[in-house]
């Protein structure tokens, strides 16, 4: 009686850690609130080994990584994330002063499990399309801050906000970027100011709106991504995002380029900084809202 007793009580012990280990796995959320999500989260595939390899060199990967884009774009940088990828880490920076840009680069980490500083590199256009979105976005900083300020009016009057500054800062490599909005150059446009840039870094904002007075530009050459959230936990809103594309039909004075326009749920994927689900609702290609 009693060996069946303690077998009973052996069976029941199983069957509680089972059934809390199946609570545990249902209140697994791959996704948090947006208004709760820092981006610290953020992780690569198969990067968890590099990450805290990297995170016990911080200081060499901070000092590494600033001193390759001083060297090679003449740029002080700021290093707000690093996160371990296959191979090394990648570390997420943002520019200091202007033109303001976020961006990133990889360092290596090899077999032996040392950080390479010497063999820091970029994807190719990536880092040279940021410092072009910041450029743009001096170039056209007061019809920006027109977009701004409509933006900020309608998520008061609205229930839907952006991301956190936090949230982009640790996760974004999308150059000129705001809690509303990034800017992303896709084609060989501004490459004369590209140039200037990295002969003269102190080039004002002055002299880069007196050189674009000069040049027809494209529209097609800038995609300006605007990307909400629903404030509470519910479905995107159809009426909210569609107010919203009307008004950015009819609003005049805004930077040149082709519009997308994203409208999410509350809910951001903790692992991958990614709002766009099956339920977003979106304007894009092949139907931008083009502004001349």
């Amino acid at each position: 009686m009693i060996i069946t007793r303690k077998i009973g009580f052996a069976l029941l012990g199983i069957l509680l850690l089972a059934g809390c280990s199946i609570i545990e796995k249902k209140e697994d959320n791959p996704y948090v609130r947006v208004q709760d999500y820092t981006g610290k989260e953020y992780r690569l595939p198969n990067g968890d080994k590099k990450d805290k390899i990297a995170e016990a060199s911080k200081e060499k990967v901070i000092t590494g990584t600033k001193e390759f884009f001083l060297k090679k774009y003449k740029t002080k940088v700021k290093v707000n994330n690093i996160v371990g990828n296959k191979d090394g880490a990648s570390v997420y920076v943002e520019s200091v002063g202007e033109p303001h840009f976020h961006t990133f680069a990889v360092i290596p980490i090899d077999t032996q499990e040392n950080v390479r500083p010497e063999g820091i590199w970029t994807q190719e256009g990536e880092v040279e399309g940021s410092i072009k979105s910041g450029i743009y976005a001096l170039i056209h900083e007061e019809k920006l801050n027109r977009l701004d300020n409509y933006l900020k009016a309608f998520v008061k009057k609205h229930p839907v906000i952006g991301l956190r500054e936090e949230a982009y800062e640790n996760t974004s490599s999308t150059g000129y970027t705001t809690p509303y909005y990034y800017i992303t150059i896709p084609r060989d446009s501004l490459e004369p100011f590209l140039n200037q840039y990295l002969e003269n870094p102190e080039t004002v904002k002055e002299e880069y709106e007196a050189k674009a007075q000069s040049l027809l530009a494209d529209p097609k050459e800038f995609r300006i991504v605007i990307e909400l959230f629903m404030k509470e936990k519910q479905e995107p809103d159809q009426k909210v995002f569609d107010e919203l594309i009307a008004d950015m039909e009819e609003m005049e004075n805004l930077p040149p380029g082709y519009y997308t326009i994203i409208l999410n749920d509350n809910f951001i994927s903790k692992e991958e900084g990614y709002g766009k689900k099956d339920n977003t609702l979106m304007r894009r290609n092949p139907n931008y809202i083009i502004k001349n």
